[in-house]
């Protein structure tokens, strides 16, 4: 037995702190002419699952500490965990695993921009199975609410045709304004991008020659960009009916995607750049007279159409309400005993048939 111990003592494994398995991260000379090996190295992190909870905090924080100064410099506090009294700054909020979030306020003509990081699933096999079949993008998306009355009324989107198909279908704003817009030969866009919007003259207004010159330079890292001001989230599913119009607020959405390459933060800071860029011009655009006419036309339309669909929903559902209890009724006396009362029941039902058949005649009195 003390043989055994002493075998067991001595080749029992040192224990070591699990952080230097990844100090080489701070070496520089590691990664020194070594392209092709960090590729390979990438692609064996991912089959093994050595991308998981070990490296995903070093990302989101890697993100937020690459962006806070440009962010510090647009918002008065960034990083406020939304709980504490007392203005606090520098936390990210943990939504799930693969996802934190980052609120930023203090700025005028905007409530303040929410800025999510979903990261794709890297730690688990079947996380690892389903990224093979239906590949995923870790994704940065800037969420900004605006102040009421700081932007036209306008519904805009333009961006990766997939996506913005994906949009169209799944928001309720953009299902009932926007339609395609083709016929912009002078804006050189690239053809894997679409626009939709609700009236064509905002098109150039803001997609000008600097955001199509960003478009070509970040083409892989845009995946699209959503301007509202009857932003209400996603459209209700089939079967849900809703007394009133839902609730809607001006909101910009950019959704990007995140860049891989760690070392090359450019391109998150023009991410950025770009983001508030179209933030100014939303924000110092006006509609000319006719289109603001037509999109209030629009607006009204749309208050009249959902009127008449609930008014609708409201004369199905009296209505089937009203056969109901008559089939109630009928079965009542059906179940009746006594003959006399039968027959009683029997002439109040003809005569309420009788009287629902007849045609309703309006009066008028004539002074």
């Amino acid at each position: 037995v003390d043989e055994i111990k002493e075998d067991v003592v001595r080749e029992a494994p040192k224990q070591t702190d699990p952080t230097e398995d990844f100090s080489f991260l701070a070496d520089e000379d590691e990664f020194e002419q070594a392209e092709k090996d960090l590729e390979t190295n990438q692609g064996e992190a991912d089959t093994a699952g050595k991308q998981g909870d070990t490296i995903k905090p070093l990302t989101f924080a890697d993100w937020f500490s690459d962006n806070r100064e440009k962010l510090e410099q647009q918002f008065a506090l960034v990083g406020d965990d939304g709980t504490s009294t007392e203005e606090m700054e520098g936390h990210l909020i943990r939504e799930t695993e693969f996802s934190y979030t980052v609120w930023s306020t203090g700025r005028t003509g905007c409530k303040g921009m929410l800025t999510q990081i979903k990261l794709r699933k890297r730690q688990d096999l079947l996380g690892i199975m389903l990224n093979i079949i239906r590949p995923q993008l870790d994704r940065v998306v800037h969420k900004i609410d605006m102040d009421p009355n700081e932007m036209d009324s306008f519904v805009l989107i333009f961006g990766q045709r997939k996506s913005v198909l994906r949009a169209v279908k799944e928001m309720h704003d953009l299902s009932v304004y926007v339609t395609e817009k083709k016929n912009f030969e002078k804006l050189q866009l690239l053809p894997s991008f679409c626009v939709y919007a609700e009236v064509a003259e905002i098109v150039p207004a803001i997609i000008d020659s600097t955001t199509v010159h960003f478009l070509k330079r970040c083409e892989k890292y845009i995946e699209y960009v959503h301007i509202s001001d009857q932003y209400s989230g996603a459209k209700q599913q089939d079967g849900q009916n809703s007394s009133k119009l839902p609730e809607t607020h001006p909101t910009l959405i950019f959704s990007f995607i995140l860049n891989s390459d760690n070392d090359d933060t450019s391109i998150d800071e023009l991410l950025l750049n770009f983001t508030f860029y179209i933030l100014e011009r939303v924000k110092n655009y006006r509609l000319s007279k006719e289109g603001k006419i037509r999109a209030d036309r629009k607006r009204q339309n749309v208050q009249e159409n959902f009127l008449k669909m609930t008014h609708q929903q409201r004369q199905e559902a009296a209505q089937i309400r009203r056969e109901e209890k008559t089939r109630e009724r009928k079965q009542k006396v059906m179940e009746e005993e006594d003959p006399d009362r039968q027959r009683r029941l029997e002439k109040l039902e003809q005569k309420r048939d009788a009287k629902a058949k007849q045609p309703r005649i309006k009066q008028f009195k004539i002074k």
